[in-house]
């Protein structure tokens, strides 16, 4: 690593952090944190043993629409995607803004031996259909389950900002791809099409349709999972209400922060379960709970999976920088 490349790492995590730091301040000053530490202690910890595997199986489900991205480039067994995505998830809980998911498509790339800029086009995938689906959910549920407000108009002006960006991006690309002028934009439009290869799976009605099931499929896990927590903790959710908790939270991940989303995570979920009405100490603790829940275990799965595949955590974060993937050869 070179000393650039090492002050640039510790500048984002510095800026992560500090972003997480303010959210964290802004939260604990909405709670009294004696009683968010009394409520912790009333939740009934045996519904944890249930939640663990809906996270694993989560986590199959997703490593299943993964695979399906990857399929018009290598074929990969699940058991080798739901590894390489645990490590993934793994990194973003010890790397900040989300860099993981770059780790992901380094390694994953080098070990299937395809292109990591095609594997990161996948990614890319997900996230979109992850964030145009739940931004949906979000603006219908706040609709519908908290009678329009806040909650909805959030999620209308989130819409029309990713319709915006989404359409802006389309453009650039078009613009990028048609010009042949020029080394910068030549280099920007070869890097382009390396990673809108990991969008080929999508130009078959079948690999479209699977990855729409799948997202829809993938999320109710946590929807349930949330549910079952809050009654572990005494709060009353229906199915409707935890699904627009855990959008909300998914959400909150896009924004660059420290890692794991400490902080911007408690910051949305506590603003959210107290416009549904619920206690802001007992909801603090609710959160909490579920982001231990959906963090712990897919870290230790990822760990697991990068010792078996011979990865050393310092490898993982020299892997998760940008320029690393940009100098993939030709």
């Amino acid at each position: 690593m070179t000393p650039t490349g090492g002050r640039s790492r510790a500048l984002r995590l510095l800026v992560g952090i500090g972003i997480s730091l303010v959210f964290v301040l802004a939260t604990v000053s909405r709670v009294d944190l004696a009683e968010v530490a009394d409520a912790f202690r009333r939740v009934d910890f045996r519904v944890v043993l249930i939640t663990v595997p809906l996270i694993f199986l989560e986590l199959v489900l997703r490593g299943l629409r993964w695979r399906g991205l990857l399929a018009p480039m290598a074929p990969v067994t699940l058991g080798r995607s739901v590894a390489y995505l645990a490590i993934g998830y793994f990194a973003n809980s010890i790397l900040p803004a989300r860099l993981g998911d770059l780790a992901r498509a380094y390694l994953a790339g080098q070990s299937f031996g395809i292109s990591r800029l095609g594997v990161l086009g996948t990614v890319v995938v997900e996230r979109l259909s992850d964030g145009l689906f739940i931004l949906g959910l979000v603006f219908v549920l706040g609709v519908v389950v908290a009678g329009g407000g806040s909650l909805a108009s959030s999620a209308g002006l989130l819409v029309v900002v990713a319709a915006i960006g989404a359409v802006g991006l389309v453009v650039t690309i078009a613009w990028l791809r048609r010009s042949r002028e020029g080394r910068i934009r030549m280099r920007a439009r070869e890097l382009i099409d390396r990673v809108l290869v990991g969008a080929d799976a999508l130009r078959s009605t079948r690999g479209a349709a699977l990855l729409v099931v799948l997202t829809v499929v993938a999320f109710l896990p946590s929807v349930i999972n949330f549910a079952l927590l809050a009654n572990a903790a005494g709060v009353q959710l229906t199915l409707a209400q935890s699904a627009l908790v855990m959008g909300a939270l998914a959400l909150s991940t896009s924004i660059p922060a420290a890692p794991g989303s400490i902080g911007t995570y408690e910051f949305v979920g506590l603003s959210i379960v107290t416009a549904l009405g619920v206690n802001a100490e007992v909801g603090l603790a609710l959160v909490v709970l579920i982001h231990l829940i959906v963090t712990i275990p897919l870290a230790l799965a990822g760990m697991f999976a990068a010792w078996r595949l011979h990865f050393r955590v310092s490898e993982i974060g020299q892997d998760a920088e940008p320029a690393v993937l940009a100098r993939e050869a030709p």
